[in-house]
């Protein structure tokens, strides 16, 4: 995947996507929605398991198995390895933060910043 630095791609979902925040890794803007119940299902014990160590192995494997199932609810094409290349050590917590905007706060608080526009 080829990244412009000098000017910003808005990847934007389908409309009938779900709704999430819009996160700008780099140049490529997509929208991150939270994780489905099933995700969360299938990630809960690793998430509740991640230390505070940023390059524990298995936290760097559940942030990117995390964002990518977050990910391909508005992007199902896109791969784990897509994924795993726009995640780096600058952006993992912002972006792990939108992935798991349970309530929808953090999403809401943009749109009404926004004028109730889409996201």
């Amino acid at each position: 995947m080829t990244m412009k630095p000098e000017s910003t791609k808005v990847k934007k979902p389908d409309p009938t996507k779900v709704k999430g925040i819009p996160y700008d890794f780099g140049g490529l803007v997509l929208v991150i929605p939270p994780l489905s119940l099933g995700a969360m299902e299938q990630l809960q014990e690793r998430l509740t398991g991640m230390s505070d160590d940023m390059f524990d192995p298995g936290n760097i494997s559940t942030v990117i198995d995390t964002l990518h199932a977050a990910l391909g609810r508005n992007y199902p094409d896109m791969t784990r390895e897509e994924v795993a290349n726009l995640v780096d050590l600058e952006n993992m917590q912002e972006a792990m933060t939108c992935a798991m905007d349970i309530s929808g706060i953090k999403r809401k608080a943009l749109e009404a910043g926004q004028g109730g526009g889409d996201v």
